[in-house]
């Protein structure tokens, strides 16, 4: 007998929501929403020279909304267990998205777990997506207050069931004159219960019928379509605005005491009418939403994997949010009285490893053993991920786009397209089409900087390569609060590969850690060695408060991090030490 496959399921029409919302089928463990502090970072400052970040109220700056769009969804992603297809769209940005919308052109999407899961472990909410795109599932909807209800109640059993948090109500397709009370009053009971049943829940309205009910996107708040925004804790608008559009929909929510950040301003990656044409040239449109301090709404960024392919991924990925990076903000999850623990892996993995040693599959083949290396995607798995953008890929150089006519369409059809190159500190990058071609420069002097090495591993796939050049620096990864009824105990699981002394001598890592005090350069207190050449750190403080997590070396070198772990030392702990011995506080340290 087969075994049946788990997977997450759309409901495609209003009969099969009502036949089996009583019936849904369970998941293995959800995770629960990780709460945030009520201050946030700004971008613009995690990767410069400053040590001591300025906390700022999150209430008063605009949020983020990531709205996942992936070659029509329900991909690798919905098995699960997870599958061995380990090189599909995953994300690991959590720290500056507030809301992960899970889209598809189903009529109702449910978030698959593996999403759930990680946007949940780092603090984001996670919404689903009601879409009607022809007549008819409305009509049936909005035909009384009482099917009105039906139909909320409906969604909110099912965002209960599932531990999301809500919903982006997306309606293109014209509604009846004589519904639209019944569509306000469905947005109202919908939105005022789910607050009630489920905490930090959100429902988002997308800006498509105005409130004559005709499809018409207004890419702005305003007196078509104010009457949607005001039921609901948000309003998405469509893609093709302009600075005054902005401009009216600020004057408006103020008109009307609503929070601008209420209003989440459309930004399409792949371009398609939005300003400054989306792809690498989406910092510029992000820019100007947010120079009229309002929230954005960015759809579909899995353009760096569905347009440029697998193989190119993570390069172009970190090159792309490190230009966001500067006009988003971070929010900081919280670990209290709890452990901290990372291995960095994303969630897949060309290899799984255990204590650092690959895990193998075994099967039997005309009577041998055959023993193959075991592949994995299960965003379920993915770890807590580094706060801040990888060092130095901010572009130095841009190219300059022309400015597209109306006769020059029929020519693009037919000319060879243009080769586009961007440069960072640490790359040069062509792109030709759908093609990109990544050239290292020159190994970067007196810099430090890391990034996310997938072919090496401690616990799960991939582990975060440290490149040290200037060992005045540290590298800043973890902006978080930790506190401990104890004094905080340190782990560090890393390998050393590519530099040894001359001796043969290991550079230790040493930890950094900082709360309100300051930051804390604290050395290990024991080492040992573990299984296939990596290294065990133990540190010791008189911490109970981290706000940051770093690590630094005393010389240059490249390392491997395999594993951070911060816990409250133990009790019963026989072991004499005097902190004094092993934490210095920093004075003169840069960041990268």
């Amino acid at each position: 007998m087969e075994s049946v496959v788990a997977e997450a399921k759309p409901f495609k029409s209003l009969q099969e929501l009502y036949e089996n919302v009583e019936n849904l089928k369970s998941w293995p463990q959800i995770e629960e929403l990780r709460e945030c502090t009520d201050y946030v970072y700004d971008g613009l400052y995690v990767d410069n020279l400053q040590t001591q970040l300025a906390k700022v109220d999150r209430d008063k700056r605009p949020k983020t909304l990531l709205c996942h769009d992936m070659k029509g969804a329900y991909l690798a992603d919905r098995f699960i267990d997870g599958t061995d297809s380990y090189e599909s769209y995953l994300f690991y940005h959590w720290s500056v998205i507030d809301t992960f919308v899970y889209f598809s052109h189903h009529f109702i999407t449910i978030p698959p777990l593996g999403w759930i899961n990680a946007a949940h472990k780092h603090g984001v909410k996670v919404l689903g997506t009601v879409i009607t795109e022809r007549q008819g599932i409305w009509d049936q909807i909005l035909e009384s207050k009482e099917t009105a209800r039906k139909f909320a109640e409906a969604l909110i059993y099912v965002t209960k069931f599932y531990k999301f948090e809500g919903w982006l109500l997306n309606v293109e397709n014209e509604i009846k004159i004589e519904q639209i009370n019944n569509l306000i009053y469905f947005m109202e009971f919908l939105t005022e219960h789910i607050h009630i049943e489920i905490k930090d829940s959100e429902i988002i309205w997308y800006d498509s019928v105005t409130n004559a009910g005709k499809l018409n996107w207004q890419n702005e708040l305003n007196d078509s379509n104010i009457n949607f925004f005001i039921p609901c804790d948000g309003i998405y608008l469509n893609y093709n605005w302009n600075k005054s559009k902005l401009e009216n929909s600020c004057s408006l929510a103020k008109s009307r005491n609503r929070n601008i950040q209420d209003i989440y301003v459309g930004l399409d990656v792949w371009g398609r009418g939005c300003p400054s044409g989306g792809g690498f040239n989406s910092a510029s449109a992000l820019q100007q939403i947010r120079q009229q301090e309002l929230s954005v709404a960015i759809f579909a960024p899995g353009w760096t994997h569905e347009f440029f392919g697998p193989k190119t991924f993570y390069e172009l990925e970190n090159i792309f949010w490190a230009q966001l990076y500067p006009h988003l903000y971070i929010h900081v999850p919280i670990y209290e009285s709890e452990t901290f623990k990372t291995s960095f892996c994303h969630g897949s993995g060309s290899s799984y490893y255990n204590c650092g040693e690959i895990q193998m599959d075994i099967r039997v083949v005309d009577g041998k053993m055959i023993f193959e290396q075991k592949p994995f995607y299960n965003l379920s798995m993915q770890k807590p991920q580094i706060s801040v953008p990888i060092p130095h890929l901010k572009f130095t150089h841009l190219p300059q786009l022309p400015t597209p006519k109306p006769e020059d369409k029929e020519k693009e059809k037919s000319n060879t397209p243009i080769e586009y190159v961007y440069e960072t500190t640490k790359n040069i990058i062509r792109i030709l089409g759908n093609v990109a071609n990544i050239e290292n420069k020159l190994p970067i002097q007196n810099l430090n900087y890391f990034e996310f090495h997938n072919q090496l591993s401690y616990e799960g796939g991939g582990c975060l390569k440290l490149i040290t050049n200037d060992p005045r620096s540290y590298h800043r990864l973890f902006l978080i609060y930790v506190e401990l009824q104890q004094d905080i105990q340190a782990t560090i699981i890393y390998k050393e590969m590519e530099s040894v002394l001359e001796n043969g001598a290991q550079s230790e890592p040493m930890l950094i850690l900082g709360n309100d005090a300051g930051l804390k350069s604290i050395l290990p207190y024991r080492s040992e060695n573990l299984r296939s050449l990596w290294r065990k750190c133990v540190y010791l403080t008189n911490m109970k408060t981290v706000n940051e997590i770093g690590v630094s070396f005393a010389r240059k070198c490249t390392c491997y991090l395999g594993e951070i772990i911060l816990e409250a030392k133990p009790r019963n702990r026989l072991d004499r030490w005097d902190s004094t011995d092993c934490v210095n506080r920093i004075t003169d340290y840069g960041v990268y």
